[in-house]
């Protein structure tokens, strides 16, 4: 059934049809259409005008379809001709004149439109011409990826798009930025990693670019200084793009905390904090970010970096009955004005925080949202870690919020304060209810109770391990008297830091409405707290008893108008009994228990009952099981998680965006809370800011003192136009929304992206992707972090449905643009690992390129597909051949060159190529030989059985892969070494065995099908030829040998574990002991899971394993296929080396051929790469190892399978 309210197609937003019209259009002309509609004959007109309408809608919001059209005329002639011609039908019927003012409106529109497209690249070589000069070209973007990134902020809230992309990678350059984009004619909005929860960092108007921090991202050494009393405090200087986590570890690592700890401390950077003043878990012992700031540098809309110092910091949260002074410094240190700020300014009486105050008397910058300039630098204090520490859980039970509310208040009037310097302290007290247990599929600590309804992490911290203890015995005897009530505590700081990860993954409450929530952040005195959850305990229960009354009535509508395919009479009687029984639930519900609302009793009774009296309609109850199934998911959740030592509380309503009453109640109900948190004595926001969620709810004088404060400071409008301005603004704004594609599944099935669309729909955009990604690289210009592909991707899914559906195509032309996103991935899952609704992008980037592959847009360099060649050889006479030319002839030829145009790196030209960037490092050296050359002859259908000189304790399958056989032979060699001379009896496969990884990631996929088969069926008659063997281990080297294994079930087939061959023997030779001191490098695919450091350190005496981080830089063939990738993850693993040894010579140690490979491109002489299991050959077998290893072979024979 149509919407009556969604008429305009290609809309594949939250927006409805009057505010597609209002944006594109204006007021006056929705009104022209509204009393245009219920003229209209056929329709046929207004169908037309409202597809026009839909056209203008998505070519101006989508950055990839504007391009589409920028860059192929044709394309552009061929739709702008339809575009006219739909117009001209319109004017041809036109019976009214109100229908030819809207023609005219219209082609205005149009023509803007063809103007702005004709004239994109003049537009954007004007800015190149201007800006480049002080940035350079390579920091300019005006590409699609870029421009959907930053389109919106974690809100997915989104109006405009941006003109560009800046990325100054000085703070310098910041002044002269502004003086250009003014003079220019454009605005400016400041943005960092875009973790925003308001809609701060979205565009509002059309002119705006964006100038985002990310590369200002340089940490300055930690000083030690004095204050005017002669007390010691550490200090520590950080640029606006700094990851916050960054920042803490940084601070950790020398014994410090850096106390702005927000939640997205994993991705937001210090810019931002400050922006919004950011708080966190800490804040309830340190306040917020400006309680920590001692000083920062601001650029103003006139250009002038200004510098704001904060006088004699009292090394301690700000208090209620303290001043705080800011001087303002002109960059010649002249003082030009100082604000002083009371207590009670900065937050409201009996708050802990609040950031409503937005003049903050005049100060520059902190809780300003980016409106009135760009912070490009800061410097914080930080604190002393504490010596002791304890991590609590606490869990509540029972069918409300009751007890935990009490507890809260109790537990934060118990620690209110220390009882000196030395504490105890609650530094963290983080709660988080019913709705996030059940998100996070959270593992219950204690068994107090059936039902737990929240949760509350406390970290209590002292310098004096004794009232540490006394902190504990108050706590468990504060909790005594509650029986619904249970806590834990954390044995350790490992377990500590995994109640903690819990916290983090709270983003999970969005994944069952495809990632949209509306989420806001109030804050209330420590007294409220029991009366708020209360509150929202009852309004749930109310939106369940409105859901259920929904759900009935919703099915009664629809067999209203059901037509069966037989017997419409007897329907209608049964219609009738339904109605009989929908006015007795309705009844009931009225005056339901808790009970039976909780479990939706009597909903579930009535639909059962309807459906089992249609016995006979099956296509009835099928729709009638829709209805149910969709009304449920209607249900409107208050969720809350809040930082509660402060009475910061975060309220979470997950939304279908596309649902537009779903939306109006969601809406109707933040409303309703804001008023409570009001009511309460609260403010609108403690963190999270204002923005364009929450304006509305702004009290008025302050917002029309922040309008005087920015007609002051920025009398031109330069800085984030619009931005809290217009309290109308939530109306107008709107977001993607991914559920709408049901109508294009078939599309999408067609091309193979439905699946596609599917894994990426549940993206909630907060960052925790980020820092682990190894194509996030300021320094190398890449972002491509999943956050920002699965941004791109939605556009791009759009994009397509468009054009296939506009121009009758089913060529998918516009997919070509998503090659750069596949490419741009090692593979790596680490990203997996982090979200908190478990996407895999490592999966989707494979998918990517299947699809790419299939469509014939996929590229794929002549040295990965000679490579693959080779790979997926068994053959015994090409194989030589290829080996020679391949790794010996060619790896000679590639580290002569290297050498030769070594010092034409710098011609910034010929660095762009291709085939330069091939040479800008040397491969390694491979092995001189094969394994198969020390072992004897065998067939594809044979396997060979090594035995031990001495006796055999147990028989293990050695799998040795493509990197361990045929490249770096001396691994498999060290490999088998290891397993004889423990005594293992070894049976290795045919030759020149692939586990299929390379071709599965090359999108390969029938070649990869075609291994793994040839895989299961060899394995699975050698297992069977070994029947009467008890197998202890499948040994590998390589970690995507242990993936293809796993997924090709290799535990079943032999009955045991795939382990890595370093951590089966580690386990097993206690004679081994490391006396080095190593790095090590784990692989992107671990084998040992990220266990190696301790597995190590577990055997070293005298020497020391350090990890080292980000990647080696091969990615498989990335190395070949993608270069230009290849070398900025080399110089990022170089930077992380050299920080972490210096010059100093270095071992590093991993358990990935190919990353032996890539770690073997470094120019360091000093630099020693080594296999792990090589090193332990070199130590049980001393320098000989190798001579031994061709000894213990001659206990070998030949099996035929």
């Amino acid at each position: 059934m149509i919407d009556p309210k969604r008429k305009i197609p290609y809309n594949y937003t939250s927006a409805d049809d009057k505010q597609i019209i209002k944006h594109l259009f204006g007021s006056e002309f929705y009104k022209i259409i509204k009393k245009l509609d219920p003229r209209k004959d056929t329709g046929r007109s207004a169908r037309l005008l409202y597809r026009f309408m839909g056209d203008l809608f998505i070519i101006k919001r989508n950055p990839f379809l504007f391009q589409e059209l920028a860059e192929h005329p044709y394309l552009r002639k061929r739709l702008f001709s339809e575009f006219k011609n739909d117009l001209a039908i319109i004017e041809n019927n036109a019976r009214q004149e109100d229908v030819l003012i809207v023609l005219e409106l219209c082609r205005k529109e149009l023509s803007k439109l063809s103007r702005k497209i004709h004239a994109i690249h003049s537009d954007q070589n004007k800015i190149l011409r201007h800006l480049s000069p002080i940035i350079g070209k390579a920091n300019i973007y005006f590409d699609p990826f870029n421009i959907t990134a930053h389109a919106t902020d974690a809100t997915d809230w989104r109006l405009y798009t941006p003109v560009a992309v800046l990325r100054p990678d000085k703070e310098s350059q910041v002044p002269q930025l502004v003086r250009r984009i003014q003079k220019l004619g454009f605005h400016i909005i400041p943005r960092g990693a875009g973790t925003g929860l308001t809609g701060g960092a979205t565009p509002l108007t059309s002119t705006c670019i964006m100038l985002n921090t990310e590369k200002l991202n340089r940490i300055s050494d930690i000083e030690i200084e004095k204050d005017k009393q002669g007390n010691p405090y550490a200090s520590i200087r950080l640029e606006a793009g700094v990851i916050t986590q960054d920042a803490i570890d940084t601070a950790r690592d020398r014994g410090f905390i850096f106390a702005t700890d927000p939640t997205s401390s994993w991705a937001c950077t210090i810019g931002g904090n400050l922006s919004e003043n950011a708080g966190g878990k800490t804040a309830v012992l340190y306040g917020t970010a400006i309680d920590n700031v001692l000083s920062y540098k601001i650029t103003m809309p006139d250009a002038v970096p200004c510098t704001v110092k904060r006088r004699e910091h009292p090394l301690r949260k700000t208090l209620l009955q303290n001043t705080i002074v800011f001087d303002i410094f002109h960059p010649d240190g002249q003082l030009v004005r100082t604000v002083t700020l009371k207590g009670d300014q900065l937050r409201k009486k009996g708050l802990g925080k609040d950031v409503t105050n937005k003049t903050l008397n005049g100060l520059l910058g902190i809780q300003k949202e980016g409106c009135d300039g760009i912070i490009t630098s800061a410097r914080f204090i930080l604190y002393p870690k504490f010596q002791f520490k304890k991590t609590f859980c606490i869990e509540f039970f029972g069918n409300d919020m009751t007890q935990a509310g009490q507890v809260i208040a109790a537990v934060c009037e118990a620690f209110a304060s220390g009882t000196s310097d030395r504490g105890p302290f609650l530094m963290a007290l983080e709660h988080f209810d019913e709705e996030y247990v059940k998100a996070i599929k959270y593992k219950t600590k204690t068994s107090v109770g059936a039902r737990l309804i929240a949760v509350l992490l406390v970290d209590m911290v002292s310098n004096d391990q004794g009232l540490l203890k006394n902190g504990v015995k108050t706590l468990e005897a504060l909790l005594e008297p509650f029986d619904k009530t249970g806590l834990t505590i954390a044995k350790d700081d490992q377990e500590a830091e995994r109640y903690w990860q819990d916290r983090k993954r709270l983003g999970a409450i969005a994944a069952h409405t495809n990632a949209f929530k509306l989420n806001e952040d109030i804050v209330l005195p420590i007294g409220s707290l029991a009366g708020f959850a209360k509150f929202v305990d009852q309004y749930n229960l109310e939106e369940k008893k409105f859901n259920q009354i929904k759900i009935i009535q919703n099915i009664i509508d629809y067999l209203d108008t059901a037509i069966p395919q037989s017997d419409p009479e007897l329907l209608q009687k049964r219609v009738g009994q339904a109605k009989d029984l929908a006015y007795r639930t309705r009844k009931k519900l009225e005056i339901a228990s808790r009970d039976a609302l909780e479990a939706s009793i009597h909903a579930k009774n009535f639909f059962r009952e309807v459906t089992d009296n249609l016995h006979g309609y099956t296509r009835v109850i099928e729709n009638v099981s829709k209805v149910y199934e969709k009304t449920k998911a209607r249900l409107i959740v208050i969720a809350t998680h809040m930082h509660a030592g402060d009475g910061n509380v975060h309220v979470n309503i997950p939304v279908f965006s596309n649902d537009r009453q779903m939306m109006e109640r969601a809406n109707f109900t933040a409303d309703k809370i804001m008023a409570e948190a009001v009511r309460l004595k609260g403010a609108v926001s403690g963190e999270h800011g204002i923005g364009i969620t929450k304006i509305k709810h702004l009290d008025q004088q302050r917002l029309k003192d922040f309008f005087d404060y920015r007609q002051t400071v920025d009398p031109k409008g330069l800085m984030n136009p619009e931005k809290l301005m217009d309290q109308a603004i939530i109306e107008k704004v709107f977001t993607p929304s991914f559920n709408l594609f049901e109508i294009e599944a078939r599309i999408l099935k067609h091309g193979s992206l439905s699946e596609l669309a599917g894994n990426i729909a549940n993206c909630v955009r907060c960052g925790r992707c980020k820092p682990e990604c190894p194509v996030f690289f300021p320094g190398k210009n890449m972002f491509f972090h999943p956050k920002n592909k699965n941004l791109s991707i939605g556009a791009l899914i759009e994009a397509l449905l468009y054009i296939t559906q506009r121009t009758q195509s089913t060529g998918f032309r516009v997919l070509k643009n998503i090659e750069q996103i596949a490419d741009h991935c090692t593979i790596c899952h680490k990203c997996f690992i982090k979200c908190p609704v478990n996407i895999d992008s490592g999966q989707i980037s494979v998918k990517v390129r299947d699809i790419l592959q299939n469509m014939g847009f996929k590229h794929s360099s002549s040295a990965t597909r000679l490579t693959l060649t080779y790979l997926s050889s068994k053959n015994k006479i090409l194989n030589p051949v290829l080996r020679t030319s391949l790794l010996g002839l060619g790896g000679r030829a590639q580290r002569a060159a290297t050498r030769v145009l070594s010092p034409l790196k710098k011609n910034k030209s010929l660095n762009q190529t291709n085939w330069y960037q091939l040479l800008q490092s040397p491969v390694a050296k491979p092995g001189s030989r094969t394994l198969r050359a020390f072992l004897p002859g065998t067939n594809k259908n044979q396997a060979v059985i090594l035995d031990p000189a001495g006796t055999i304790q147990s028989t293990v399958f050695y799998f040795p892969g493509c990197g361990s056989e045929r490249v770096f032979s001396f691994i498999s060699m060290a490999s088998i070494f290891l397993l004889l001379e423990n005594h293992n009896r070894v049976i290795l496969p045919p030759p020149y065995m692939c586990c299929g990884y390379p071709f599965l990631v090359n999108a390969r996929k029938k070649e990869h099908d075609r291994i793994m088969l040839e895989n299961i069926i060899i394995l699975t008659q050698i297992r069977k030829m070994f029947e009467d063997l008890s197998f202890d281990a499948c040994i590998v080297s390589c970690g995507t040998c242990m993936e293809s294994l796993n997924e090709i079930d290799m535990t079943r087939i032999f009955d045991c574990s795939v382990q890595d061959i370093s951590e089966y023997i580690l386990k097993r030779d206690h004679t081994i002991q490391l006396n080095h001191n190593y790095l090590y490098h784990a692989p992107c695919h671990d084998s040992l899971n990220d266990n190696a450091v301790a597995l190590l350190n577990s055997c070293c005496k005298g020497g020391a394993i350090q990890k080292i981080p980000c990647c080696c830089s091969e990615a498989g063939t990335m190395a070949l296929s993608r270069p230009d990738i290849s070398n900025a993850l080399l110089e990022r693993k170089k930077i992380a080396i050299k920080k972490e040894t210096g010059e100093n010579p270095i071992r590093i140690l991993t358990n990935c051929p190919s990353c032996l490979q890539g770690l073997g491109r470094h120019r360091r002489p000093k630099l020693k790469p080594i296999h792990l299991a090589c090193e332990l050959a070199f130590i049980k077998g001393k320098k000989n190892w190798e001579k031994k290893f061709k000894q213990l072979l001659l206990k070998n024979k030949v099996i035929t399978f």
